[in-house]
C-alpha cells in the first residue's frame, strides 16, 4: 500500500487517504453532524465512512466496542444469514488520531437460493469495521465495508491502513 497510491479525502474537519483508483460518492444528505461517504472500487467492492452525534451514541451504546457489538449483532441476524455458518474471526483495538478504536472482522454464512428444487447455498462473505468516538469533534466515526465472495483476501488490510490515515478533528 504505496503513499502515491493514495489522495487525501476531507470534508467537516475529517479525513482519510484513499486509493486513488476510487469514486466517491458522497450522501446528499449528508451534514456536518451526520451523514455517509461511499468509496467505490473498480471491481465492485465498497468502504463506507458513517458519522454521527456523539452524544447520541453514547446514549445509545455507551462505548465504540458495544457500538460495534451492536453492529456485529444486527448483521449477523440478518435476513438471510446462516447464524451457524457466522462467526467473529477478530477483534482488536486500533489507534485511530489518538482515539482507542475498535476493529472487527466477521466472516458470514449468506444463504443463496437454490435454483427450482436445488437446495439453497452457503456463500461466504466478510465485514470489516473500525469504530471510533471523537470527544473533540463531538461524533462517532464508522469505517465498514461487506465484501463480495470475490473480493482480494487482502482487502481488510486496506480497510485498516485507509483507518489508520483517519483523522477525526
Amino acid at each position: 500500500m504505496q503513499s502515491e497510491n493514495f489522495e487525501k479525502f476531507s470534508v467537516y474537519k475529517f479525513s482519510l487517504d484513499y486509493p486513488k483508483v476510487c469514486r466517491v460518492e458522497f450522501n446528499p444528505k449528508s451534514r456536518r453532524e451526520g451523514g455517509d461517504i461511499v468509496f467505490h472500487f473498480p471491481d465492485r467492492e465498497k468502504i463506507y465512512i458513517s458519522w454521527g452525534d456523539l452524544e447520541v451514541a453514547k446514549k445509545r451504546f455507551g462505548t465504540p466496542q458495544s457500538h460495534a457489538e451492536h453492529g456485529i449483532e444486527k448483521i449477523m441476524k440478518g435476513r438471510g444469514v446462516s447464524q451457524k455458518d457466522s462467526e467473529k474471526i477478530k477483534q482488536d483495538s486500533l489507534e485511530i488520531d489518538g482515539h482507542s478504536g475498535v476493529y472487527n472482522r466477521v466472516k458470514l454464512g449468506e444463504l443463496i437460493p437454490g435454483l427450482l428444487l436445488s437446495k439453497k447455498r452457503i456463500v461466504t462473505r466478510e465485514a470489516h469495521s473500525v469504530h471510533v468516538y471523537c470527544e473533540q469533534s463531538s461524533r462517532y466515526f464508522v469505517i465498514y465495508t461487506l465484501l463480495s465472495p470475490k473480493a482480494p483476501e487482502d482487502f481488510g488490510d486496506l480497510l485498516v491502513t485507509m483507518a489508520r490515515s483517519f483523522t477525526c478533528h
